[in-house]
Formats: structure tokens, sequence, C-alpha cells
């Protein structure tokens, strides 16, 4: 599979404090089938979301909206990470719009 970039890569704090880089579908894919601390509705449609990227399926952006999905799930704080700028920190909400 090849990596679909995301346009702004995530800076997610994990539960034990380290912070770990996500650039795109394939860095999250992995690291939610690997090392995930739970498997609630969120994060099945991550998992769902990327792999469809992955695919070309789904756009990564709909994937990387999934990941953050699931990130507010698991409680893990994450920051949009713009290049050499520090992280801007994002509000524990949901990434998406709720109709």
């Amino acid at each position: 599979m090849k990596e679909i970039p995301w346009r702004i890569a995530l800076s997610v704090r994990l539960q034990n404090g380290i912070e770990r880089r996500f650039c795109g579908p394939y860095d999250a894919l992995d690291f939610l089938e690997h090392e995930w601390p739970n498997h609630g509705r969120r994060y099945y449609q991550a998992v769902k979301d990327c792999r469809a990227a992955l695919s070309r399926l789904q756009t990564a952006e709909v994937a990387r909206l999934s990941f953050i999905d699931a990130c507010i799930e698991a409680s893990m704080p994450f920051a949009e990470t713009r290049g050499s700028h520090t992280p801007a920190l994002l509000k524990g909400t949901s990434a998406r719009r709720r109709y």
C-alpha cells in the first residue's frame, strides 16, 4: 500500500505520556491495529476509513477526521502539526460536524 499523506499531520499524546506524530492513514491504521488502547465505535470507524483511504475508496481527510474522533473517544489529546510550527492544541470535541 502506498502512503497517502494528510495535508496536516497530527501529534497525539499517548496514555504513557509519549507524543507520536501521524502523517497519514497508513501510520494511523498501523497504530490503531497494533497499539490502540480501547475499541469503541469511533475506533472501528477509524479503522474502516483508514483502510478505505489506502484503497482509494475514501479520502485521506475523512480517514483523518475519523482518527481524530477515535483519539477523542480514547481520551488521547492531539494537536495539528503544521511544518516547523508548534502544534496547535485542539479541543476534545468531535472533529466532524454532527447533524
